[in-house]
């Protein structure tokens, strides 16, 4: 699909050749000291395709980081849950005066100010060379880092990079494991020699010094806001039960686990399989899919679309008709969407789940009140019931505006916003993944020509263009496909070569839960058990590396830590695209379909 109008492409081409001129003599000024081998580099330069440079000139805060930024999927930033990473920085790389000990000496990473408990990524494939936990013996200076981590590259063509993460209040990683682009490998802290809670990261290829690594992960890391807002707000409806009683639980987790930047995604599967793997190790210890898509009842009955309008004579839609209208005039939503979702949701007014007529539920970033109830989602077409957590209003008028503000500031709405046909936005809503309904687009378009609530939108649905009613536009051929194949996301064939405009983000969700360290105390014949402490950080021990350094200091029978991660990897997809004004925009959201 064209982007731009001839004139502008032949703009951009020039602009493309002059900035790839720019950025092969920033790039290999800056990395063939770095890297054994230069064709690497020059290879890794032309790689860069001209949608690099719409991101480069639209994200990017300065020229100089669009013209020196390594552009690469083999590279994300370290942590995903505080955007714009340029401006948590508190510390750049290179000369400076240390804030502690006020003497002027070289920082050999770059510090991101972000809270403690925040997780932390593996920027590369690789294996976990080093964790430290400091013991109360350890010197000042060696203790200075806190607890860290180091990860060694096992991409051939990255030289063996190190990149360390250092202040973490605790690791989920062991010396040998081999970890993932994105896979979290501990949270952020303020251990070690530290004025406030921040993360030490620092980029040391093998064999020499370290080098800034600004120009690597900043770029991506804006590339990566774009996609990581609207996947929180899709990790909300998932249908994702966190395991509870044990010692050590956290809520679900978001991680990137692919990406494709230089390379085509795969097709996405709807349906994921969850992992239980041990953190002390990463091994597998059981998986299985998702329990949504197991059910073989059928779909039920497909929804037709009627080929003719009704009439507007609903007492229901009567009522609310001028508040939708007066809502289409302010916000651009179709007044006929707006009614149409209205009634869907709530059931013609006869159920509302504390005044939330539009059934959205309550995300991370809602921060207003709200209320449970049980509710129903659908996998493979098939119903199965949740408990779930909606928003709550004072009257249904606040719920009608809020829903509107809803699609407004939700970017996995934008392309149903930009339709004109009230059909398109009822197949957009879907895809968008508003609801788990299968024929969710064709009921909404069911309510709309039956009762002809396009005469309600602004252009009382005459498509401006043709003078005539606009028409349906099917969502599918009408017969449900069935569940699409479970997919394990590992041992992937590879994927092709990436030859459009657009970035593919796939993000994983687990869930960290088990029993601390403890120390077995057997008496009378009777067994009690205690909990180890870390006498440096005085908190209870989940890490093997670190249980076993303070094996010395409790004797007779101890247990080691039994943590594990529940896992789905590949469980949203986003897709993002530069739309004709250049900006970049997600263009695709997808999500597993199912209870894990």
């Amino acid at each position: 699909m064209a982007l731009f109008e001839q004139a502008t492409e032949m703009a951009k081409d020039y602009l493309k050749q002059q900035l790839k001129n720019k950025i092969r003599k920033e790039v290999v000024n800056q990395v063939s000291n770095h890297f054994a081998s230069f064709w690497y580099v020059y290879a890794i330069i032309l790689a860069i395709f001209i949608f690099f440079y719409v991101i480069a000139a639209v994200i990017s805060s300065t020229q100089t980081i669009a013209a020196t930024a390594f552009l690469s999927e083999k590279f994300l930033p370290p942590q995903i849950y505080v955007p714009n990473l340029e401006k948590t920085m508190t510390d750049d790389f290179g000369e400076r005066v240390h804030p502690v000990t006020g003497v002027q000496s070289f920082h050999s990473g770059i510090d991101l100010g972000i809270r403690v408990g925040t997780p932390v990524s593996s920027s590369t494939d690789g294996i976990v060379k080093t964790v430290y936990y400091p013991l109360t013996t350890d010197s000042e200076i060696k203790r200075s880092t806190g607890i860290f981590v180091a990860v060694q590259t096992n991409d051939a063509d990255l030289e063996g990079i190190v990149t360390k993460y250092l202040h973490l209040s605790d690791a989920y990683v062991i010396p040998g494991q081999e970890v993932k682009k994105g896979q979290i490998i501990g949270l952020s802290g303020k251990t070690g020699r530290s004025t406030g809670p921040h993360l030490h990261y620092e980029m040391i290829p093998e064999g020499t010094e370290a080098i800034d690594p600004t120009p690597f992960i900043t770029l991506m890391s804006q590339i990566v806001d774009v996609a990581a807002d609207s996947a929180f707000d899709t990790m909300e409806d998932i249908d994702w039960s966190n395991v509870t009683g044990f010692d050590y639980e956290t809520a679900s987790q978001l991680y990137i686990s692919n990406m494709y930047l230089e390379s085509a995604a795969p097709t996405f599967s709807e349906q994921g399989i969850i992992y239980t793997r041990m953190l002390n190790g990463g091994g597998l210890v059981d998986s299985g899919s998702g329990a949504g898509g197991g059910s073989t009842s059928g779909p039920g009955p497909v929804i037709t679309v009627p080929t003719r309008f009704g009439t507007l004579n609903n007492p229901f839609f009567l009522k609310w008709a001028e508040h939708a209208m007066v809502s289409e005039n302010r916000t651009g939503i179709k007044a006929s969407v707006t009614l149409a979702q209205m009634a869907l949701e709530s059931s013609w007014g006869r159920v509302d789940i504390c005044n939330n007529v539009f059934g959205i539920k309550a995300d991370r970033r809602w921060t207003g009140p709200s209320c449970s109830a049980n509710t129903s989602e659908q996998s493979g077409g098939t119903a199965y019931p949740i408990k779930a957590k909606f928003r709550a209003y004072s009257s249904y008028l606040e719920s009608f505006d809020d829903h509107a503000n809803f699609l407004i500031v939700n970017p996995r709405y934008l392309t149903a916003r930009s339709m004109n046909n009230p059909f398109e936005w009822a197949n957009e809503l879907q895809r968008a993944g508003y609801a788990t309904d299968w024929q969710y687009a064709n009921k909404l378009k069911s309510l709309m020509m039956k009762h002809n609530l396009t005469s309600l939108d602004r252009d009382r649905g005459i498509n401006p263009k043709t003078g005539e009613r606009w028409t349906d536009v099917p969502y599918n051929t009408g017969a449900f496909p069935g569940p699409l194949p479970v997919v394990a996301p590992v041992n992937k064939p590879p994927a092709a070569e990436n030859n459009t405009e657009k970035v593919v983000i796939m993000f994983g969700i687990q869930q960290v839960y088990g029993d601390y360290g403890r120390q077995v105390i057997r008496s009378n014949g009777d067994i009690t058990y205690s909990n180890m402490i870390d006498p440096y950080t005085g908190k209870p021990i989940i890490n093997l590396e670190n249980y076993n350094n303070m094996l010395h200091l409790y004797g007779g029978e101890t247990e080691a830590p039994n943590i594990f991660i529940k896992d789905v990897p590949d469980a949203i997809s986003i897709t993002l695209e530069s739309d004709s004004s250049e900006d970049l925009r997600v263009a695709q959201v997808q999500y597993i379909k199912g209870q894990y």
